[in-house]
């Protein structure tokens, strides 16, 4: 049996508690009525009270209360097993972890900008399969396609520049480790029948100019490309913290470096798909969510679960049954008028 408000089960605690009220009260009439003179003639005396008759009221009210209390906890009774159909689109996020991506002309950085908004794309995706790929000059699958969307948000969280210390931005790696993730994914589904998007959130600095050879190569795996440009197009420094201290990154020649939005780069990624921006005060990461949705949706799973029924109608009514016969039900006896 399963609840449908297991934190109401606490108010169970009532039904001892009545119990034992009930328990002192009739230790408490003995005790007054010692005190009030001879047993034998206050007995007489109070011959109209039926204590049998009383004892089941006590125990009416006592199983009222405990059904009163179960109707609140929700019991909840399985009563078949339900087969679901899972059904969406496997999507891979390329995240961009490189050393431009620290820049803070976004707050408060980009890529903690970045990986925000993709925490609350993940809370509004149903159903779909996403992965996460980290790259910089290099690239590795950091999480499988999972539908485990609190697992992912926990790999977000630890994605950073540290993990890749290969410098630059290779869009041609992310996008290859990419389909790897996706085409090594188990399914029943051939992996020609699947819809299949790689979501590439970066800068747009791109330092291995062969978008063709990137576009070509998604095109035969049957790969949709979405894109994500952060940051704003004006130009930034990129800070670097040392031991506490705020410097700024320079080049061979010792000039401050200056990092901006590579928008062009980005949209030529996305020619088959869709460009999205987060912007220093704005994101439409969001409408990510309907550009999914126009790709065909395909079977990857049957999970099987109990259904429940959810029966507080029935203790709800015999609580009310048992405290109105409570009520209706004297403890006196008729009086004999003979």
């Amino acid at each position: 049996m399963a609840w449908l408000h297991p934190e109401f089960l606490w108010t169970f605690a009532a039904v001892p508690l009545a119990i034992l009220l009930f328990v002192y009260a009739w230790w408490r009439r003995g005790v007054l009525r010692r005190r009030f003179g001879d047993d034998t003639l206050v007995r007489r005396l109070t011959a109209l009270v039926n204590g049998r008759r009383r004892r089941w009221k006590s125990a009416l009210m006592v199983a009222g209360i405990a059904f009163l209390c179960l109707a609140l906890a929700g019991p909840k009774v399985g009563t078949k097993l339900k087969e679901v159909k899972r059904e969406g689109v496997d999507i891979v996020i390329a995240l961009d972890v490189s050393l431009s991506m620290e820049a803070e002309d976004v707050a408060p950085n980009r890529l903690n900008r970045a990986k925000n908004e993709l925490k609350k794309l993940l809370s509004a995706l149903r159903g779909d399969r996403v992965g996460l790929v980290i790259f910089a000059g290099d690239a590795f699958l950091q999480c499988p396609l999972t539908t485990d969307y609190s697992a992912l948000r926990l790999f977000l969280d630890v994605a950073s520049r540290d993990l890749l210390p290969t410098p630059g931005t290779d869009f041609e790696k992310a996008l290859n480790e990419a389909v790897r993730a996706l085409e090594g994914a188990s399914n029943d589904v051939e992996a020609e029948d699947r819809s299949r998007a790689v979501m590439i959130v970066s800068d747009g600095e791109n330092h291995v100019p062969n978008l063709d050879a990137i576009l070509r190569r998604a095109r035969e795996a049957n790969v949709v490309i979405y894109t994500v440009g952060v940051g704003e197009t004006s130009g930034t420094p990129i800070p670097v913290y040392e031991g506490g201290r705020r410097r700024f990154h320079r080049d061979l020649a010792g000039e401050i470096v200056q990092t901006k939005l590579e928008e062009e780069e980005l949209k030529r990624l996305a020619k088959d798909g869709a460009y999205f921006r987060i912007a220093r005060t704005s994101s439409s990461v969001m409408q990510v969510i309907p550009a999914l949705e126009r790709l065909e949706r395909t079977e990857f799973a049957t999970e099987q679960f109990e259904e429940y029924a959810v029966k507080y109608q029935i203790p709800l009514v015999l609580a009310l049954v048992l405290l109105m016969v409570e009520g209706l039900f004297s403890a006196r006896k008729k009086p004999n008028l003979q």
